[in-house]
């Protein structure tokens, strides 16, 4: 069937179909369970253990099996026994947990044990950007529906577009007279056997499956009928489709199975909320490794008498044009933004295929943001107006965004204009229009005796557009405009600044040079009422501590030291003669 031309294939399908619907015998479903759950048939399936030769020995057999386990238990992330041991065949772990139908390892990878890559592109691929797919409606489940079904599949594929060059478009499943071809990726629902000798099994175990890029059955996707499919759901009840939908779709353009278990292309279905569901970086990385990051689309051409007053959405800024939206470090990566566009600068030279559109890498994430900082746990914040989002990586949590009122006691409700979590002292800094606030992530509020004025870092401006502290954490950069003013973090602001941001950071070597400051005296109190570190306030303890006991210690040394002489003859006869007088 693989090699059938593409027109004849949906006959060969729905033949399939009629006759597994009459055939009760042959779905999975209705087979007999022999001897209960079988692990080795398992490994076999997913591509651990290679099929076995009659001419193996039986030690031999079992100098295999303890192979495949380990590798099962390495690609997992289970301690790695080699047996079968309760850890590994569990309930709730990898062998008895749904997934996708698709195997691990292929029979390549069984060579050698050492294979820990995140995501993995096989050598298949299409030789288009523009991807045609049908749906067959002929088993889509009553839960679901024909409309929401298609609805879905769409917003599955829009997912893997968005990062991407590829489109898609959607045609008849069964050819009118004016289509000339088939398209190239078919899906349909399916139960047991349906045509491809990959059965499907019921409710759980394998959920579906879809071949790689290719001629003939290459792209196609299939849905085990039989599972219990839900859509938007708000709990981890049944399977949602538009979950494995996505990760089907990756292995229908190229992608094989991710060892990254918070990957889309992680083989166990992992459920979780589908609202403002975002790729994992790991899945944008390996499409981009097939086809490239998404294109640019072409601007459609103006009238003569159109008259612009600033850039058109689909256009790129130019970096060294300046006057960004905020410019922070994420992951020690300098991020910046502008409108609904964003840059990573690395080596003072922005990497390629930036600027990127934001919503293409954070989906969720508006344009036009205020500020951004990576929080002490790992975690990116972004401010806009009087609302703030978390992120996971690319992944924004649920339940964003939420008001500013809600990230902690004290915070500026309004607007945040520049965010940093300042590592010499361990506090989040948040500063708004001429003001600043210090703030405790552990207790989740401000200091008591803040907000007080920029004045206390030096000269930088009202409202600074970023922050960023340098490689060794001893100075903090304060940007706005396209200038940059340096604070020596010894509580110094340092002389001859501003300078250009974008000549000294982003590679703009032409910019013009900021006008300095002039050169006055100021007050510069970021010291012990505000800038204490942990270091400081421990170091103000101790030592007093030591030099009061180094005192005691002497102390008690000169005495033991007169106590164990002999008293002199004077002071000895002194003392008789006082007792004598007595």
């Amino acid at each position: 069937e693989k090699m059938a031309p593409r027109r004849s294939r949906t006959r060969i399908i729905l033949t399939f179909l009629s006759i597994s619907s009459f055939f009760l015998c042959i779905p999975a479903t209705h087979a007999p369970k022999e001897g209960g759950f079988n692990a080795e048939a398992w490994l076999r399936r997913f591509g651990y253990l290679p099929q076995a030769s009659g001419q193996m020995s039986a030690m031999q057999s079992a100098q295999m099996l303890a192979k495949a386990i380990s590798r099962m238990q390495r690609y997992y992330r289970l301690e790695v026994t080699g047996e079968l041991d309760a850890a590994t065949v569990a309930p709730h772990r990898a062998m008895h947990q749904p997934r996708c139908g698709l195997p691990d390892l292929l029979p390549s990878d069984l060579d050698g044990d050492a294979r820990r890559k995140r995501y993995v592109t096989t050598a298949q691929r299409w030789d288009k950007d523009h991807i045609t797919y049908s749906i067959l409606t002929q088993q889509i489940p009553s839960s679901l529906g024909e409309r929401r079904t298609l609805d879905t599949i769409r917003k599955a594929l829009d997912m893997w577009q968005r990062v991407t060059p590829l489109t898609f478009k959607e045609l008849p499943a069964v050819p009118s007279s004016n289509q000339s071809a088939l398209a190239d990726i078919m899906l349909l629902f399916a139960s047991g056997f349906h045509g491809d000798m990959s059965l499907f099994d019921g409710p759980g175990g394998s959920l579906a499956h879809a071949f790689y890029p290719g001629p003939g059955m290459g792209g196609d996707t299939h849905f085990d009928a039989d599972e219990h499919w839900t859509l938007d759901s708000q709990s981890e009840e049944g399977i949602d489709l538009f979950l494995v939908a996505v990760h089907e779709l990756g292995h229908a353009l190229g992608l094989e199975h991710s060892e990254n278990p918070s990957a889309v292309m992680a083989p166990l279905y992992r459920w979780r909320h589908t609202h403002n569901f975002t790729l994992h970086e790991d899945d944008v990385q390996g499409m981009q490794d097939i086809y490239g990051p998404p294109e640019l689309r072409p601007l459609p051409p103006q009238p003569a008498t159109t008259v612009r007053t600033g850039l058109p959405d689909d256009q790129p800024p130019d970096i060294c044009d300046g006057d960004f939206d905020t410019v922070t470090l994420l992951r020690g990566e300098m991020f910046v933004f502008k409108g609904r566009w964003f840059w990573r600068v690395r080596s003072n030279r922005v990497l390629d295929n930036y600027p990127m559109p934001i919503s293409v890498f954070w989906v969720g994430l508006p344009s036009d943001i205020d500020a951004a900082y990576e929080r002490h746990d790992g975690k990116f914040v972004f401010f806009k107006d009087d609302q703030f989002w978390l992120f996971r990586e690319a992944d924004v949590l649920p339940g964003y965004p939420q008001p500013l009122r809600a990230y902690g006691n004290g915070v500026p409700v309004h607007k945040i204009d520049t965010a940093i979590w300042w590592e010499p002292n361990g506090y989040t800094y948040f500063f708004s229009g001429d003001r600043y606030w210090r703030f405790n992530e552990q207790t989740r509020s401000t200091d008591s005796d803040f907000p007080k004025p920029n004045s206390r870092w030096g000269r930088i401006p009202d409202s600074p557009k970023g922050a960023f502290l340098s490689d060794d954490s001893a100075f903090t950069y304060f940007y706005h405009g396209s200038s940059y003013w340096r604070f020596d973090n010894r509580r110094e602001a340092d002389k001859g600044y501003p300078r250009s941001i974008l000549k000294d950071f982003m590679g703009c070597s032409g910019a013009p040079d900021p006008k300095p400051d002039p050169e006055e005296e100021v007050n510069v109190v970021v010291t012990a009422a505000d800038g204490e570190t942990k270091v400081m306030t421990l170091v103000m303890v101790v030592v007093p501590l030591v030099l009061v006991l180094g005192i005691l210690v002497l102390v008690y040394a000169v005495l033991r030291t007169l106590q164990d002489k002999e008293p002199p003859r004077a002071l000895v006869h002194c003392k008789r003669s006082l007792q004598d007088w007595v």
